[in-house]
C-alpha cells in the first residue's frame, strides 16, 4: 500500500514539472518583430474625403461632451437684494428643533449690568494678613551691585571721607606726572607758512627739469611686450650667491618612491 502511495506521488510530482516546464503561450495580438513597447496597437483614425476626423465615441462621453443647459441650471446674479417672500414662507412654522436652535444663549454666571466699583466684605476688611504674605508684599529690592556708573540715569556715588582726606605717596606723584617730550618734538606744522627767500631764488637743475617735463607722445611705443626677455637677459650668468640662494632647502627635498 505505501508502495503504491509512493508511486502516485512520484508520477504527480513528474506531471506537475512537466506542466512547469512547457513554454508559455503567446497572445493573440502578439508581435514577434515589434518596434518598440511602446509602439501603438493601431493606428489612429484618419480623416475622411470631407476631411473630418470620425470618432466613434461611447454614450457616456457624448453626454459629457454636451454643453450645460444655461435656462435649466444656470441662475444670474438677483437684481436686489430685497425680494418677495412666498405665501407658504409666511405661513410656515418653525419645527421644535429650529425653534429651540433659535433660542439665545444662556449665560448663567454672567451679569450684564455689573457696577463697575466693587465692594469689600466686612470680613475682607477686618482681616489680618500673615507674616508670610507681609513678606511677599514688600517691594522687591532693586539695586544690582553689578551694575556700572552711568550718569545719564542720574546716578550719584558720594566719595568717602578717607579718599578725601587720603595723601599720595612720592612714587604715586612720579608716576602721574605727565610724559615729556623729546628734544627732537616738532608740533604740527601749519597750514600756510612763509617760502623761504632761497625756494624763491633756487634754480632746478636740468635732471630736474628733463624728469618734471611731461612724457611726450611720440614716445609712447604701442608694440611693447612686456614678456620679450631682451638678448642680454638670455646670456646673463647667476652668481654663485645666486645659485646657493635659489637652490632648495635640504630638510625639504624628497626622494622619490622608485
Amino acid at each position: 500500500m505505501a508502495a503504491m502511495q509512493t508511486t502516485s506521488s512520484s508520477e504527480d510530482m513528474a506531471r506537475r514539472i512537466e506542466e512547469l516546464a512547457r513554454p508559455k503561450r503567446f497572445a493573440s495580438g502578439f508581435e514577434r518583430d515589434r518596434r518598440s513597447v511602446y509602439w501603438v496597437e493601431r493606428e489612429p483614425p484618419k480623416p475622411g474625403p470631407d476631411g473630418v476626423t470620425v470618432i466613434i465615441a461611447t454614450p457616456r462621453v457624448q453626454e459629457l461632451a454636451q454643453h450645460r443647459d444655461p435656462d435649466r441650471q444656470w441662475r444670474g446674479d438677483r437684481l436686489t437684494a430685497i425680494w418677495p417672500v412666498s405665501k407658504s414662507a409666511q405661513q410656515a412654522s418653525a419645527s421644535e428643533r429650529l425653534s429651540y436652535l433659535a433660542q439665545p444663549r444662556e449665560f448663567p454666571h454672567y451679569l450684564m449690568e455689573r457696577s463697575p466699583y466693587m465692594t469689600a466684605t466686612p470680613a475682607a476688611r477686618s482681616a489680618s494678613a500673615s507674616h508670610r504674605l507681609e513678606q511677599l508684599a514688600e517691594p522687591k529690592d532693586r539695586t544690582d551691585p553689578f551694575e556700572t556708573y552711568q550718569k545719564a540715569w542720574g546716578q550719584y556715588f558720594p566719595v568717602p571721607s578717607p579718599a578725601l582726606h587720603a595723601r599720595t605717596t612720592e612714587r604715586v606723584d612720579q608716576l602721574a606726572e605727565p610724559k615729556k617730550y623729546p628734544k627732537e618734538f616738532q608740533g604740527e606744522k601749519p597750514v600756510q607758512w612763509p617760502v623761504s627767500e632761497q625756494a624763491l631764488k633756487s634754480l632746478a637743475s636740468l635732471r630736474l627739469q628733463q624728469l618734471s617735463r611731461p612724457r611726450s607722445r611720440t614716445m609712447i611705443r604701442d608694440d611693447y611686450d612686456p614678456y620679450k626677455v631682451s638678448p642680454a637677459a638670455r646670456k646673463t650668468r647667476p652668481t654663485p650667491r645666486l645659485e646657493e640662494l635659489s637652490a632648495p632647502i635640504p630638510r625639504k627635498i624628497r626622494s622619490k618612491k622608485v
